[in-house]
């Protein structure tokens, strides 16, 4: 009835995907797949500590420029800065 039908798939050990290169070619793309994940991992955790980085240069910009204007005093001044540059 079902002639040259054994089942196929993983455990009986018919060909993967339907064709014979279907183990290589799933091993190929798991692997891109793995390697994907880690560059954007890497990417991801590298553009956080760039944001970090600009959003304190630009707190201290606009501290600046709040005590250029005479908004906050010297001391004020002071405080606020080493409380931006401990936190990065």
């Amino acid at each position: 009835m079902l002639h040259g039908w054994n089942g196929g798939g993983w455990a009986q050990g018919g060909n993967a995907l339907g064709f014979p290169w279907g183990s290589l070619t799933m091993g190929i793309f798991l692997v891109a797949l793995i390697a994907l994940v880690v560059v954007l991992i890497v990417r991801l955790s590298r553009s956080g500590t760039q944001a970090n980085a600009v959003s304190k240069d630009r707190g201290l910009d606009i501290l600046s420029g709040r005590f250029a204007r005479g908004e906050i005093d010297a001391e004020t001044f002071r405080s606020m800065k080493s409380e931006l540059e401990a936190k990065a």
